[in-house]
Parts: structure tokens; sequence; C-alpha cells
């Protein structure tokens, strides 16, 4: 664009810079031309009665001059200011030069120019998004702020930044009674009833929060300030990062549900105590680990943070000698390739020293300051408590995190007056960059689970019927599809029974006894069973008395471990779908169990000959004798030889063993 076009853009876009003179000092400032704008404007400056709308522009040429400017903007800006005490223009330029300069300076800058720009006007441009991301958030503050909105009662806008204000200061009950106000006034959308659900969950209080949140969720579509992906933002993994930028507003609600499904940890009960608990531990985060230097050249330069760092050799000689006896492990292997996490990627190779520049941000900006959470904010929010924690004065902690046999400690030290992760090996950097893109419910299990799946032809055509086998025997078994949407959930005693679509799915089992809990998350694909042509169910084998047994008789018998007793008589049952017919009616089929050792030893075939009435459903059982396999752990594969048409279908059980 032209300067002259650029000018005449800004005359309308910029009423009180119409006059020709700002009109062309704006475009030469929009343009870059920094000098020739400072030249065409101070003559209005230096005179007598000089114009606010002078003083402002050339507070906003120094502002953008290089390093040495900022000052004199703040200084011209104030004179703006002053002239015009009821323009909120020149002190959210203000905002801006604190912005710009960084440090603990431009924090009380900012500070300063936020209060007088709010005194004004509470929405004014984007001050409230500086004020969420770019400030600490002190106490004091807080009270500041709210006392200048509440002389604004009644103004909606107002009314909401400081619902805001008081949630986040935990004084909920008021907060919520503005938010209920707000609802009754006519503003029903997704971020406020998104913040009365913080407001109760915060609070332990599940029977208010759970319905508050299902009313968000109904309403995500509306989330135009994407409140509630900015609750949830702290814990969510990269790949749900990614997956939500993608996402369109009228899929939001089904984004969330899913984000909450992969977390749930217990279907046992009626709720997802997960929510809760993020919530809670969102609270104490704010309150304890609240990033105090958001404003430190720190979190914003990789140049700066690869020259300023605490002395290497007495961190390590420090935590070698508060943590001796504890050694941690990597939480995955990274060797054999068994972990997928981006983060991860980019430290494979690493082998010399690292320090937490390295953890895990590759653009400019940290975690710490993108969530204003500094290292134990972060590692809180998704883990919560650690199981023991070593400190060394205020500069120095180290937590122990068990993860089943594996212990993973996270060293924090003090950097630019907030705690910082600093890994004094490749240990912890490997498992600092796993835990920062994971997190873990504190609901423990404490019992060992097992589990089978198998799959048959359903009674609703398109249908499979999932069966679960598990042990202990009382509990809840929920179905989720490839898109974590509940297909189903079932409660009682072992087998469950789930009718599912075929596809992708994420099988929960969460199994009490009174002794204790046990949970156990695993993919499963559903097959599709209603084809046209030959196939054949999963197989259940287990001890059954009864001769005439029934698919139920040997689901019930199969344990869960899939660990059979050698010396007893053994039922094998599966079933046939659509083999074809003779001219007669009759099914003729060959049928082979094969027993392949997983660890070297004779295979076991056994075949019969089939002849049988033609059906949609054929059983197809056998018994096994005590003593027809050797005792071993064998894969079962249950091989059919139609012979009407010839053809081949098989099914295979995985790790079975006779004891």
């Amino acid at each position: 664009m032209t300067a002259q076009l650029l000018a005449l853009a800004l005359t309308a876009a910029f009423p009180q810079a119409s006059a020709p003179p700002y009109a062309r000092a704006e475009s030469l400032l929009v343009a870059g031309e920094l000098a020739a704008a400072r030249e065409l404007l101070e003559p209005h400056v230096n005179r007598n009665d000089p114009d606010v709308g002078a003083l402002t522009l050339l507070g906003r040429v120094h502002l953008a001059w290089p390093t040495v400017g900022r000052w004199a903007a703040w200084d011209l800006l104030e004179r703006a200011a002053r002239m015009d005490p009821d323009n909120p223009e020149p002190r959210y330029w203000q905002l801006r030069v604190g912005l710009a300069l960084r440090g603990d300076d431009g924090e009380r800058l900012m500070r300063d120019a936020l209060y007088h720009l709010w005194e004004l006007d509470p929405d004014y441009r984007d001050s409230w998004e500086i004020w969420q991301y770019e400030m600490y958030h002190s106490a004091a503050r807080l009270r500041r702020i709210d006392s200048i909105l509440a002389r604004r009662a009644g103004d909606p806008a107002a009314d909401w930044r400081r619902a805001q204000l008081l949630a986040e200061a935990g004084r909920y009950e008021e907060a919520d009674e503005l938010l209920a106000g707000l609802i009754a006034g006519g503003r029903d959308d997704a971020p406020v009833w998104a913040l009365r659900a913080q407001c109760a969950f915060e609070q332990g209080d599940v029977e208010r929060g759970q319905p508050y949140y299902d009313e968000a969720l109904a309403r995500a579509a509306s989330d135009s300030t994407h409140l509630l992906w900015h609750q949830v933002e702290g814990i969510a993994a990269p790949e749900e990062k990614a997956r939500y930028i993608s996402t369109t507003p009228e899929d939001r609600a089904r984004f969330f549900r899913a984000f909450w499904a992969r977390r749930e940890p217990d279907v046992t009960s009626r709720e997802n105590e997960r929510v809760a608990e993020h919530f809670i531990r969102l609270a104490h985060v704010r309150s304890w680990y609240q990033l105090e230097h958001p404003q430190a050249m720190y979190h914003r330069s990789p140049l700066y943070r690869s020259i300023f760092s605490p002395s290497a050799g007495g961190i390590h000689r420090t935590v070698a000698n508060i943590t001796t006896g504890w050694h941690d492990a990597p939480l995955y292997d990274a060797a054999t390739g068994t972990d997928t996490s981006s983060a991860l990627a980019r430290i494979r190779d690493r082998t010399s020293y690292v320090d937490v520049r390295d953890v895990p941000e590759p653009d400019s900006s940290t975690q710490y300051r993108r969530h204003r959470l500094d290292g134990r904010g972060l590692m809180y929010l998704r883990f919560g408590e650690p199981k023991r924690r070593f400190t060394r004065g205020l500069e120095l902690e180290v937590w122990h995190y068990e993860f089943g046999d594996r212990l993973a400690q996270v060293v924090f030290v003090e950097m630019n007056g907030d705690m910082l992760m600093y890994p004094t090996r490749w240990t912890e950097l490997h498992n600092a960059t796993l835990m920062l893109e994971r997190d873990s419910s504190s609901v423990e299990s404490t019992l060992d689970a097992d589990a089978w799946v198998a799959t048959f032809r359903g009674a609703e055509r398109g249908k499979q019927l999932v069966y679960v086998g598990a042990a202990p025997p009382s509990g809840t078994v929920a179905l989720w599809d490839h898109e974590w949407s509940e297909v189903a959930r079932v409660s009682g005693t072992s087998p469950f029974v789930l009718q599912a679509s075929s596809g992708r799915h994420q099988v929960a089992v969460d199994l009490r006894t009174d002794d204790g809990f046990g949970r156990l998350r695993e993919p499963v694909v559903v097959p599709y069973l209603w084809m046209r042509r030959a196939s054949l169910s999963s197989i259940l084998v287990g001890p059954v008395g009864d001769t005439a047994f029934t698919r139920e008789d040997v689901a019930r018998a199969m344990p869960a471990t899939k660990r059979l007793p050698a010396a007893d008589t053994l039922a094998l049952y599966t079933e046939i779908y659509e083999l074809p017919a003779d001219s007669l009616g009759r099914a003729r089929y060959e049928v082979e169990y094969a027993f392949v050792p997983e660890r070297g030893g004779q295979r076991v075939t056994i075949r019969f000959d089939r002849q049988v009435r033609a059906a949609p459903v054929i059983a197809e059982r056998i018994r096994l004798l005590p003593g027809e396999v050797p005792p071993g752990e064998y894969r079962i594969i249950v091989t059919v030889r139609d012979r009407v048409r010839y053809g081949l279908v098989w099914s295979t059980l995985v790790n079975v063993e006779f004891r």
C-alpha cells in the first residue's frame, strides 16, 4: 500500500489523528519510518499548547524506537493523559510501554497504567488479555482492580471481568452471585457457565459444579473467549493442543467430553473425579506457585536463557547430597522407540549436560509464562502432590513422583525470582519432558487387575457383543469409540457384556473389593462380524464340567489371567458366521485347533471334520482332555476350512497358559 493510501485509511480509522500532519505521521509510524514521523510531530508537541493527539502519536513513535525510546514514550504519554484525563488512549499506550520495557520496571509501569486505564474503560482494546497473561496477579492487585470494577456495578462487561477476578481471588460466592445475575440478564453463554463450574469445583462442590460444567459444554460453540480451553490447557497433551486448534466451534463440546473421558480415573463412580480434581489443583497452584516475574527476559529470549543459569556443579552436588539412596529411572525406554513423545524426539540423542532451557520449549516463550506458573506449578497441576519433597532454603527443591515401580525426580532451582525446572542429568530431563506432556489422577490403583476381551455377533444387525472377563470380578466396564464418545457402561460381576459397532475402541475396567481398587485401560479393536462371507468370533476357553456348555458357561469359567489348569478338562468355544450351505442345506467344514508354543516346544494340532445344519451362526466347541496339551504358554489358533466353497477363516487367542 502506498503511503498516500495508507494515510487515507488511517485517517478514517483514527479520527483523533484526522488532521493531515497526524494522518501522515500515523502512516509513517506504521511503515516504520520513525525518524520522519518524529520530525513531523515534534513541532506540534514543542509549542505552548501541544495537542493530545500529537503527544500520543509521538509517544508511540518513541515506543517503536529501538531500545532507547521507552522512557521518553512514557513521559509523552503521561503529558497526554494529564491533558485529557477522560481519554483512555494514552493510558493504553503506557500499558504497552511497560510491556515493551520488561523486567520489574516494566511490570510497575504496566500496573500503574492499567489502574488508570480501567478507571476509564475496563474493556479497552486488549488490556484484559495483557493483564491475564503478562502480569503478576498479587492479592493486592486483585483487590485494587476489584474496587475499580465495583464502581461500575450493573455494567455487564464490568460485572463479567469482576467475576473472573473474584473467582481468582477465591471469593467464590461473590463471583457466583455476579455470574447468576449475568445469566438472568440474558448472558447465557459458555464462559459464564464455565466460570460458575470452576467456582463450584474449586470449593469441592461437585453436585453444583458438574451440572454447571455440562451447561458450559452444551454451549461450547459460543465460547469466543476460549475460556473452556484456557481452563484445561495446562494439562493438555501436545496432540490435544494441535487438535483443539483445528476443532470447529460446533465440535468443541465433543472435544472436551473426549478430553475428560481419556482421563476418567474410576468408571465405577457416577462422576468423573478428574474434572473436580483438576480445578482444585488449579486453585492450589494459583495460590502457591504463580509465576511472580512473567516480564523477566528469561521467559522470552532463548539467548538470555543460554547465558543466565545457575552454577551447574553446585546444583549437582546439592541434589546428590539430599537425595542419597534414591535413583530415578527413565519412565519410558527411549532406546527401543516405545515412546512417541514429540518432546522426547528433540532430546533423544542428547548425552551432554543440559539445563532448563531444553525443557521443552522450541520457541522463544516458556511454558512458565504461557501458564503464569513456576515449574512446581506446572508439575503440580499435572500430577498433584509429590510423594516426597526435599528443600534447601529458598533456592532449591527436589520432588519425587512414583509411577508404578519407577521413581521420577524433578529438580527446581530459583532463577529470576521464580522456581524453575533444572534437570541435572539426562534421566531427569527425559522424565520432566515426558511429564510435561502427560497428567494423572490421584485416584490410585491399589489392586492387581486382569481382564480379557472377546467379541461375538450381537442380536442387532451391525452390532457386536463385547465380553470382558475380569478379576477381581466386581466393578464397572466402560467402552468408548475412537472419538472417545461413550458407547456403553456396565456394572456388576464378570463377565461383563457390552454392545458396540465395529472399529477402534478404548475399554476401561475398574474393579473394587473390600481391600481396594484396580484399574485397567486398553485399546480394543471390535471386528465387523456381519459380513456375507464366513468369519469367526473370538475364542473362549475355561474349565467347564457340563458337556452341553454354552458361550456364557465358558465365559464365566474363563479366568481373567488366562492361566488354565492343565489337569482339568477344558472347554473351547467359538462361533462361525455365514458358512455357506450345500444343496442339502448342510454346512461342511474342517476345523483345526493349533496350540503354538510361545517359548519353544512342540506344536499340538487337533482337527475335526464337521457336517451340521447350515445357519447364520454355528457354535463350534470341543473339550480338551488333561494331558492333550503339555503345560506351557500357547497361542491358540482356530482355522476353519469351508468344504462347500473352499474358503478359509481363522481366529487367534494370544498368551494362554496351561499350568
